[in-house]
């Protein structure tokens, strides 16, 4: 682990350190250094008592993220190959060894790992499926191979991010997995068709919810947080979690911060974590625009992170109570059209406790699973 980012989770801890919930939000999931520096403030923050890191994934895969840091014999790259598509990296892999290392030393008092998102359809779903299919109807599974292998992808990268970059074959998604489905039920009755017919409800589902499809973000987050907080209340652990800062901003609407703030006050800290220019595996980026949050920092040169209570203190200065543009890198991000993804936020303080700046971002390391 390199200095900057130990200096860097040194100096959210200390400001961090008093909070039930600290969201550490990264303004792209793909930047090597921004990941590095969540674990090593997610690393110190277990050294002040937090015990908990809540993450952006399915409650079935965070059910196998916990097993593992709890010393179950589970193939980690398995495991990840259920995973969200950020998270199958290198960087991934190497920090759950290491907080499961942490664990094996501290057996008494683990760190747990919570999938905030419901318990939905898995890629190994549709193997089982095709498995079932094969015993059942050897043809139907020949029929429902195609279909399923093209809609799967959806689980690494989304449905509305292929629309972006020009790869959607073109039928929705949901609408393939409905005829498979239908197809499936139209089978002899039976506990294998049965089962095959539960694990396609659950597939259909997962494409009928999409972005661009039924996602609800109001619902999503606000579901989101119910299930960190439950388990707070559950356990009493305080947690750690990782997600997009738009999701961890505190401002008022539909996120996942603001519903925190709301339910925690000052216990919940949201830390924005951000960069100046760099590549991450698909794009160069280029300098953020003069006047946005991140050119303003960039032109203040250097590492630093900012303690938005204490801003005044800040090279160079940065007002609180104003609108500002903040550049976020999605799936769907295009670096010919930089200027389509900044987001107007309508205060620093409103939104964050301390944004954590790095001038230059390299990729991150997608695993060959």
């Amino acid at each position: 682990m390199t200095t900057q980012p130990t200096r860097t989770a040194d100096l959210i801890t200390n400001l961090a350190e008093h909070a039930t919930v600290v969201g550490l939000g990264t303004s792209t999931r793909e930047a090597h250094e921004l990941f590095r520096q969540v674990e090593a403030t997610t690393l110190r923050l277990v050294e002040r008592g937090f015990r908990t890191i809540a993450i952006l994934d399915n409650q079935r895969v965070g059910e196998l993220y916990d097993q593992y840091l709890g010393g179950a014999d589970l193939d980690l790259d398995s495991v990840l190959a259920q995973a969200w598509g950020p998270w199958q990296v290198v960087e991934m892999r190497q920090t759950l060894t290491a907080l499961r290392e942490h664990n094996r030393r501290h057996p008494n008092d683990p760190v747990r790992l919570l999938g905030i998102e419901g318990p939905r359809a898995l890629p190994a779903d549709y193997d089982r499926v095709l498995e079932l299919l094969d015993g059942i109807d050897p043809p139907a599974a020949a029929a429902a191979r195609g279909p399923l292998e093209v809609i799967r992808r959806a689980h690494s990268t989304g449905e509305h991010v292929l629309r972006a970059l020009g790869t959607h074959p073109g039928t929705p998604f949901v609408e393939l997995a409905r005829a498979g489905r239908e197809a499936t039920a139209a089978l002899p009755d039976g506990a294998e068709r049965d089962e095959a017919v539960r694990l396609l409800d659950l597939i259909v589902e997962f494409h009928a919810d999409a972005i661009g499809v039924g996602y609800d973000q109001d619902r999503a987050e606000q579901a989101a947080a119910t299930r960190l907080l439950a388990h707070h209340q559950a356990s009493g652990d305080r947690i750690v979690l990782w997600e997009g800062s738009a999701h961890v901003a505190a401002h008022g609407g539909p996120t996942l911060g603001s519903y925190l703030r709301q339910a925690l006050g000052d216990q919940y800290v949201a830390v924005h974590l951000t960069f100046g220019a760099g590549r991450t595996p698909r794009h160069e980026i280029p300098p953020a625009r003069a006047g946005s949050l991140e050119g303003t920092l960039t032109a203040g040169g250097g590492e630093r992170v900012v303690d938005l209570r204490a801003a005044a203190a800040a090279d160079p200065p940065v007002a609180l109570d104003r609108r500002w543009q903040i550049r976020l890198i999605s799936g769907r991000y295009d670096p010919a059209r930089d200027d389509d993804h900044y987001y107007e936020f309508p205060s620093l303080a409103d939104s964050f406790d301390a944004i954590a700046f790095t001038p230059t971002i390299t990729p991150v390391e997608p695993l060959e699973l």
